[in-house]
């Protein structure tokens, strides 16, 4: 269940969309927001929000439990820069790996962590991690991705190259399994679909590209570019496209509950 994945290269592209992320991060926002109405009103003394990015939902965090001290971690510098900007209270800044967390065990009360888990190398032992960095009784509110996202993209650009364009998410049938292995009190796990459109394939790609998901594990990616390649493209996507003519994408998306 482990992926060789190039840290430093996710960094890499994530700090290139650091600046101009949140003008394409609807999507990331809308899950998010539906993952915080799951964390309910408590006391906080600790919060992590794990995989931060630019600190939209550090700043609601921040504002929704105000007696809490905040960190905030994220892989990118960058991002944890654009967090700064926030001016946010009572609020440290960790730059670190999700595989490699360096907090005590049993010192956290609540864990945030929006579209992160996914760039994990081995779920199960991030999970692991994150558990142990909970106090008893401390919570974990997590959303990822499951295999299928993006599904229309991978199909399109099958009929160009065998190339992996797409990363490949883990199935929902692998997590609960991980997730069965990790003792804690409770786990709440709750999935959804939801679909995106798109006017052209450019738009697709520029859309994943101004998030910083366009990395693609152990592939180079490849850029858009020339006439022919981009009609082969659009003449791959031509399944994926509605009624309306626009080009749909989906995502998988995983909402997970952890009390320990």
């Amino acid at each position: 269940m482990s992926q060789n994945i190039d840290k430093q290269a996710v960094a890499d592209s994530f700090s290139k969309a650091a600046h101009h992320y949140d003008q394409f991060a609807q999507l990331q926002r809308d899950i998010g927001e539906q993952l915080l109405t799951s964390v309910p009103n408590k006391n906080y003394s600790m919060i992590v929000d794990l995989g931060c990015g630019t600190g939209y939902f550090s700043e609601k965090l921040a504002h929704q439990f105000p007696r809490g001290v905040l960190t905030c971690f994220d892989l990118s510098e960058a991002m944890l820069k654009q967090v700064k900007k926030r001016n946010i209270n009572k609020v440290t800044f960790q730059q670190g790996d999700i595989d490699q967390l360096p907090f005590t065990e049993n010192s956290i009360d609540l864990i945030y962590s929006n579209l992160v888990v996914q760039w994990s190398d081995d779920l199960a032992e991030c999970l692991q991690q994150i558990k142990n960095s909970l106090k008893k009784g401390g919570r974990g509110y997590l959303s990822t991705l499951l295999g299928g996202t993006l599904h229309e993209l991978t199909q399109a650009w099958k009929t160009v190259d065998k190339n992996p364009h797409t990363n490949q998410f883990l199935s929902l049938e692998k997590i609960q399994a991980i997730l069965k292995q990790l003792s804690v009190d409770s786990v709440i796990l709750k999935t959804e679909t939801r679909t995106l459109h798109y006017k052209n394939v450019i738009e697709v790609m520029r859309a994943l590209k101004g998030i910083g998901a366009n990395h693609v594990h152990e592939h180079q990616t490849q850029a858009i570019s020339g006439r022919k390649l981009l009609k082969q493209l659009e003449v791959g996507y031509l399944p994926f496209t509605n009624k309306q003519g626009l080009l749909t994408l989906t995502y998988q998306v995983c909402y997970i509950e952890i009390i320990k």
